[in-house]
């Protein structure tokens, strides 16, 4: 950095440094400024050309600082950008979340907008009035369609551990108030029972019309999946982390409803951490038809081996080479299509997450027992009565409303989902 004759020492100790940059036409006051207790400068513009005003400019500035470090802050401020960052190779070595789940959705959350809105801001800078504004802008601001209150809180609670990180950090003194919109509670978007039947059942001749051509692989695995989502209630990511040692045959006990075996799984990478699920009686055929399936694809690709299983670390959705399946979008909208079944319903669009939904329904329906049914969905029975209360029988009301949580017998503790 060069320096002009014009360099005043404004303090008379070296904390605040006023110059110009000589290689501008029409230069304005720099500072650098340095305050007690703080490592390192903080180098800025005054974008003044008058003197007295970059004097006044930069003692406010001098205060500010000597403020910040005092209560324990950083002199040099890291931008937003700067803390995301870290934060990600912070939790790149955590790999997993206090819940064992996967930080995936929160980076793709940040990394869609509020890395844009927030990026160069000064992270000890970003108040309250900046998060009204983000809030305002993301209203106008997307790529397919206007965000929902509840897509707006997700997004709080995705950027509020990059806040607790710069906290963590001393990054800031504080995290601000963020004051997402008030998310509604809204019916799921769903399929009937007529529409999952249409569904279910054109899947197969879906997959048969791509035989031949490289989307037939896909179709087979988007079919599998869709089946599996539809009789386990699991999440998309739940499903798409799903791997062969995750799967066990347990044979029911002794006088049991649904005598012989039956499929188990176990969630290691779920929202609300590890759990065991069951598959549906008769569901299991699903999973040994993708196991037979790549079982052959082995083969091919092996030629010496005989009979090659898949490794059981292996994502059981995966692409040929063993990487796991990540979306499942066009798929999904490609079936509905064939199937003769719309997108949309009653103005919301169908989802994958809407074959989560159905299950949840279905389920309710039928009268499934509201704890057994959250432990296998890995949510809550106020989140089943929350967002599936229009399906909840009188029957069920008195089990929901109850302080304590409804304990199995023995008898139904064998039960599956459906009837």
């Amino acid at each position: 950095m060069s320096y002009s004759d014009e360099k005043i020492d404004v303090r008379g100790d070296g904390r605040i440094i006023l110059y110009k940059r000589t290689h501008l036409k029409r230069p304005r006051w720099q500072a650098r400024i340095s305050v007690p207790n703080a490592t390192g400068y903080e180098v800025v513009s005054t974008k003044k050309f008058d003197l007295d005003e970059a004097k006044r400019f930069a003692h406010n500035l001098y205060e500010e600082l000597y403020m910040r470090v005092k209560a324990g802050g950083s002199l040099q401020s890291k931008t937003f950008k700067q803390v995301y960052a870290e934060w990600q190779s912070h939790v790149a070595l955590l790999g997993k979340t206090r819940r064992d789940g996967s930080w995936d959705e929160t980076v793709e959350r940040i990394d869609s907008y509020a890395l844009e809105f927030f990026g160069t801001k000064r992270i000890d800078a970003i108040k309250e009035a900046d998060f009204s504004d983000y809030w305002a802008w993301r209203q106008s601001n997307f790529r397919k369609k206007a965000p929902t209150n509840a897509t707006l809180r997700r997004e709080k609670t995705s950027i509020m551990p990059i806040f607790k990180h710069a906290l963590t950090k001393r990054y800031i003194d504080k995290i601000p108030t963020m004051n997402a919109p008030k998310a509604k509670s809204e019916r799921r978007p769903t399929f009937t029972e007529k529409e999952w039947v249409r569904i279910r059942d054109a899947s197969e001749e879906w997959v048969k019309k791509a035989e031949g051509t490289a989307t037939w692989r896909d179709r087979s695995m988007a079919q599998g999946c869709f089946l599996v989502l539809a009789y386990t209630g699991l999440r998309i990511g739940e499903l798409r982390d799903l791997r062969w040692s995750d799967l066990e045959r347990t044979k029911a006990k002794k006088g049991a409803e649904q005598p012989g075996t039956y499929m188990t799984g176990r969630v290691t990478s779920g929202k609300t951490g590890g759990r065991e699920f069951v598959f549906y009686p008769g569901s299991e055929r699903i999973i040994e038809r993708l196991y037979n399936r790549r079982r052959k694809e082995l083969s091919a690709q092996n030629p010496d081996l005989e009979n090659p299983s898949p490794p059981l670390d292996e994502f059981i959705f995966c692409h040929p080479d063993g990487r796991a399946i990540k979306s499942y979008k066009h798929s999904f909208h490609s079936l509905l299509e064939f199937a003769g079944i719309p997108i949309e319903r009653d103005g919301k669009a169908r989802t994958i997450y809407s074959l989560r939904h159905l299950y949840a329904t279905r389920s309710l329906s039928s009268e499934t027992n509201p704890f057994l049914l959250a432990k296998q969905m890995g949510t809550s029975v106020e989140m089943l009565e929350k967002h599936y209360g229009q399906v909840v029988t009188s029957s069920l009301a008195a089990e929901i409303t109850k302080a304590e949580p409804f304990k199995p017998t023995r008898k139904t503790s064998a039960k599956f989902p459906f009837d």
